[in-house]
């Protein structure tokens, strides 16, 4: 009931009763200053008990959002974790592709069922986002992306610090190196 409301009743309950020697006046004088203080007191909790649940509701949606982006966080490790655990079995592929000799002695239909399985691991790859890191021989060595286990004489200073060849490949997901590719690189010495 708002202010207007009850301003309105005690005039009419007033009105009703009218006393002549004042005594009724001022027990419903009393009355109506009681009720004003509790309506006070009404309007100042319901203040207060708004603000609680204003509060309370902004606490619920900041949690719901940090919920959200932790979900997103462990999600990501997660995806990082399997496909890391996934190089070795790419890291195998390749090593048998490498081996010509031997691969070419298997029989052809063999061959064909190896490769494709590969492609289907690659294509998982590409779908998860991640991207390979296989720098080519003359590309400049980057220690974010590259790990360095052999170092070549370089015939110039020129090719200084450039990658002789890849190792092992390396991938990234979006711009997180997983696993840096692994390089020989070539190293100027002056005689």
């Amino acid at each position: 009931m708002d202010q207007d409301e009850l301003k309105n009743e005690e005039n009419f309950s007033l009105e009703e009763n009218p006393d002549e020697d004042g005594v009724e006046t001022a027990g419903l004088t009393t009355k109506l200053k009681k009720l004003r203080a509790e309506l006070k007191t009404c309007h100042r909790d319901k203040g207060e008990y708004l603000a609680g649940w204003q509060r309370a509701k902004a606490d619920y949606f900041n949690l719901k959002k940090e919920i959200e982006g932790v979900r997103a966080e462990a999600t990501l490790w997660a995806k990082e974790a399997l496909l890391s655990d996934l190089f070795g079995l790419a890291d195998s592929f390749e090593l048998a592709f490498a081996d010509s000799e031997t691969w070419q002695t298997a029989p052809e239909n063999w061959r064909v069922g190896v490769e494709y399985i590969y492609q289907q691991l690659q294509s998982f790859f590409r779908d998860q986002g991640l991207e390979e890191i296989n720098p080519a021989p003359g590309q400049k060595f980057d220690p974010r992306e590259h790990d360095s286990v052999a170092t070549v004489p370089a015939a110039s200073p020129d090719e200084d610090d450039l990658v002789d060849g890849t190792i092992k490949r390396g991938y990234k997901l979006k711009t997180k190196v997983l696993r840096p590719a692994t390089v020989k690189v070539k190293h100027w010495v002056k005689n």
